[in-house]
C-alpha cells in the first residue's frame, strides 16, 4: 500500500471550449432547438420538450424574476421532485446570474425553513400545494422570502400575491420579456467561470446542514473528466430518479446534457423505476447502493418465481457467468470450454437479464454516495454488467477517484479523476485538490478553513491506494467506534455482513465507548412480508421482528458474519426494530443512516443490549 499523492494520468484539459453552464445550455437551444431536452410522462406515453421550447421557457421565468427583484448572485430555491419544471426554473435562475438553492423533497417545514433563511433565498418554487402549506407554516419565520411559485394545483394566487401559479409567472414573464431581455442578455454575458452555480446542502449527519458552493469551473472540470473516461453526446439517454438536491442527479441528468446535448427522461415515481428503464434503455445509469441491491433482489426473486426448469438454466447460466467475471477479477485465463459455455449463457439468458433491467444498450453504470456490498457487483457482473463505483463528495463536485469502465476493480473506489490530485494523510485521511473542489462553505468560514487547507479537501475519510493505484476507503473519521477496551473498528465492514441478508433493511453496528459489539436490525419492509407468508410467520412488522423463528434464522446470519470478523468486532447481541428506517427521520435523502438520530432515538433499545451480562 502506498500514502504517496497519487495524480490522474490523463490531462485535465477541457474537451470543449471553456463555457459557463449558461452558455453551454443555449449553446444547445440555439444548436439543437427542434430536437428533444427532456421527456415527461402524460399517461401511456412520453411528451417531449424541445431545446428551443425548454429555453423560451427559461427565458419567460428570467424576466419574471428579474421582475421580481431579483439581483445577481441572489438566491432562489427549488423544493420538488424531478420534472420539467425544476430544470426550466434551475435555467432561469442562471440566465440572472442568481444562484439556485435545491431542497431535499423530504424535509420537513422546519428544516426547510432552515435551508431557506440561512441561504436568503427571496423566491422559492414548490411543486405543490403539500409543500406549499409546509412554507406557509413558516411564513412568520421567513425573513428573506417575498414570493412562493407553485409548479401544480393552484390556479390562482393568494390575496397578498405571496402565492403564484407557475403559469401566471410564465405570462407575467410574457409581460415583461420585451423590457427585460437586454438585462437577460447583459446578466447571461457578465456569468463568470468562478460565479456560483449552486449550493448544495450536506446532508447534516451530525449537525446543521452546511451549504457546499460549486462554481461553473467546478462543473465543467467534473464534466470534462468524465468526457475524458466514457463516450458522451447528444445521443446518450439519462433517467432522473435520485433527488436532485443532491450533487450526484444533477451532473448526471442536467448539468451533462447542458454540456453534451442529450435529453432527459423524468421518472414518474420511483415504483415505475424497472419500467421506465425498459422503455428508456439508458445509456448512462448511476445508483445509489439500495438501488442495486434491490434490483438484484428483483432479478433472483423472478427466478425463484419461474417454473423448475426455466429456474434452473437461470441459475447455471449466473453460475458460469460468475466462473468467468471471477477468473477476468482475478487475472485468470479463460478455459476455452468455460467460454463456450458462457457464449451459451448469454445468448440463452444473461442477455434477456440485461434487456429486462433496460440495460441492454448502457455504456457505463456507476454506485455512488455510500459503500456497496461487493456480492452485489459480483452478482452483476455475472450477468454482463460491470457496475463502476466512484467515490467523491459535494465539496468535490461527486467525483475523486472513480472506476473506468472495463477496468474497475471491485472492493476499491477507482483510480483517480482526471484532473485530481490524491493524497493520503499521516492519520490515513484522503486529501484531494483539483478543478472539482469547492471554494468553500457559504456563512461559515470557520468550516471552510477546517476543510481547505493549503488548497487540499479534507474529506474526512480513511483510506489507502494499492499498488496500482485504486484507492480503498477504510472508512469515516467520525464513524470509527473505539470500544471500551480501545479498540478502533470500522462499522462499515460489519454492517455491510449484516445487511446482506434478504430480510435486514438496514444494520446499525454500536459499541462506541462499549465492552463488545452489538446491532440494531430493521426488516426490508417488500422482502420481510413476503418470506414470512410464506413461512407462515406473522406478516405485519411489528410482530415479525418479534418472532422467535424470524430470531433463529438472523441469528445463524450473524454467526455466518461473525466467522469472517476479528473478535472484537463480533456481533453479540442484536435487536430488531419494528420498523424500517425512512428518510424523513433515520435516513438522509441519499439513505445513508445518520447516527447521532439513530443512537438518540433508540437510546433504550441500545442501553438494553447492554444491560445484562455478557453470556
Amino acid at each position: 500500500m502506498t500514502s504517496e499523492a497519487a495524480v490522474a494520468s490523463e490531462a485535465a484539459a477541457p474537451n470543449q471550449e471553456e463555457l459557463t453552464l449558461v452558455e453551454a445550455l443555449l449553446a444547445q437551444v440555439r444548436g439543437r432547438a427542434d430536437m428533444p431536452s427532456m421527456y415527461t410522462r402524460a399517461g401511456d406515453r412520453w411528451v417531449a420538450i424541445t431545446w428551443g421550447q425548454f429555453g423560451a421557457g427559461a427565458r419567460r421565468l428570467a424576466a419574471f424574476l428579474i421582475g421580481e427583484g431579483i439581483k445577481a448572485g441572489d438566491h432562489v430555491a427549488i423544493w420538488a421532485n424531478n420534472r420539467a419544471e425544476w430544470h426550466t426554473a434551475d435555467a432561469a435562475i442562471l440566465m440572472v446570474r442568481g444562484c439556485p438553492v435545491p431542497v431535499y423533497q423530504t424535509l420537513s417545514a422546519d428544516q426547510a425553513q432552515y435551508v431557506l433563511n440561512h441561504s436568503e433565498s427571496r423566491v422559492v418554487f414548490v411543486e405543490n400545494e403539500a409543500l406549499l402549506a409546509r412554507v406557509l407554516e413558516q411564513r412568520d419565520q421567513l425573513r428573506h422570502l417575498r414570493r412562493v411559485v407553485v409548479m401544480e394545483g393552484v390556479e390562482n394566487p393568494s390575496p397578498d400575491g405571496f402565492v403564484v401559479p407557475w403559469q401566471q409567472a410564465l405570462s407575467a414573464g410574457d409581460e415583461h420579456l420585451e423590457r427585460h431581455s437586454p438585462e437577460i442578455d447583459e446578466r447571461i454575458a457578465q456569468t463568470e467561470m468562478d460565479d456560483v452555480v449552486t449550493l448544495i446542502y450536506t446532508s447534516g449527519t451530525t449537525g446543521p446542514p452546511k451549504a457546499v458552493m460549486l462554481t461553473h469551473r467546478n462543473i465543467a472540470a467534473s464534466a470534462d473528466g468524465l468526457a475524458d473516461l466514457v463516450e458522451v453526446g447528444p445521443n446518450d439517454r439519462v433517467i432522473s430518479y435520485l433527488p436532485l438536491a443532491h450533487i450526484a442527479e444533477r451532473m448526471v441528468s442536467e448539468f451533462r446534457s447542458y454540456r453534451y446535448g442529450n435529453p432527459t427522461w423524468f421518472l414518474d415515481g420511483l415504483p415505475n423505476l424497472g419500467a421506465r428503464l425498459r422503455e428508456v434503455r439508458p445509456t448512462h445509469f448511476f445508483g445509489v447502493p439500495r438501488v442495486w441491491e434491490k434490483m438484484a433482489a428483483q432479478v433472483n426473486k423472478q427466478i425463484d418465481a419461474s417454473p423448475a426448469p426455466q429456474r434452473s438454466l437461470a441459475r447455471w447460466a449466473i453460475r458460469t457467468g460468475r466462473k468467468v467475471s471471477d477468473r477476468r477479477e482475478s487475472g485468470e485465463t479463460i478455459p476455452a470450454g468455460l467460454e463456450r459455455r458462457h457464449r451459451l449463457a448469454d445468448r440463452l439468458v444473461l442477455s434477456k437479464l440485461r434487456a429486462l433491467l433496460g440495460f441492454d444498450d448502457v455504456r457505463i453504470l456507476a454506485s455512488g454516495a455510500a459503500p456497496i456490498d461487493p456480492e452485489v457487483l459480483r452478482f452483476f457482473r455475472s450477468i454482463g454488467l460491470e457496475i463502476c463505483e466512484v467515490y467523491g463528495q459535494s465539496e468535490n463536485t461527486g467525483v475523486t477517484t472513480l472506476n473506468r469502465p472495463g477496468r474497475s476493480r471491485i472492493g476499491t473506489v477507482g483510480e483517480v479523476f482526471p484532473g485530481n490530485e490524491v493524497r493520503i494523510a499521516e492519520d490515513g485521511e484522503i486529501l484531494v485538490r483539483g478543478g472539482v473542489v469547492f471554494p468553500g462553505y457559504l456563512h461559515n468560514r470557520e468550516a471552510t478553513e477546517a476543510t481547505l487547507v493549503d488548497g487540499w479537501l479534507m474529506t474526512g475519510d480513511v483510506g489507502e491506494f494499492d499498488n496500482d493505484g485504486y484507492l480503498r476507503i477504510t472508512d469515516r473519521k467520525k464513524d470509527l467506534i473505539i470500544t471500551a477496551g480501545g479498540k478502533n473498528i470500522s462499522p462499515g465492514n460489519i454492517e455491510g455482513g449484516l445487511s446482506t441478508h434478504q430480510l435486514v433493511g438496514h444494520a446499525v453496528a454500536i459499541g462506541d465507548k462499549r465492552p463488545y459489539m452489538t446491532a440494531l436490525l430493521t426488516l426490508d419492509p417488500d422482502e420481510a412480508p413476503a418470506v414470512a407468508s410464506q413461512r407462515g410467520w406473522p406478516t405485519e412488522l411489528e410482530k415479525l421482528a418479534k418472532h422467535p423463528a424470524l430470531h433463529e434464522e438472523l441469528q445463524r446470519h450473524i454467526d455466518a458474519v461473525n466467522a469472517k470478523l476479528s473478535h472484537v468486532e463480533q456481533v453479540k447481541r442484536f435487536t430488531v426494530l419494528p420498523k424500517d428506517f425512512s428518510p424523513d427521520e433515520e435516513l438522509t435523502p441519499t439513505l445513508k443512516v445518520k447516527r447521532k438520530v439513530v443512537a438518540e432515538k433508540y437510546a433504550d433499545q441500545i442501553q438494553e443490549l447492554y444491560s445484562k451480562p455478557q453470556d
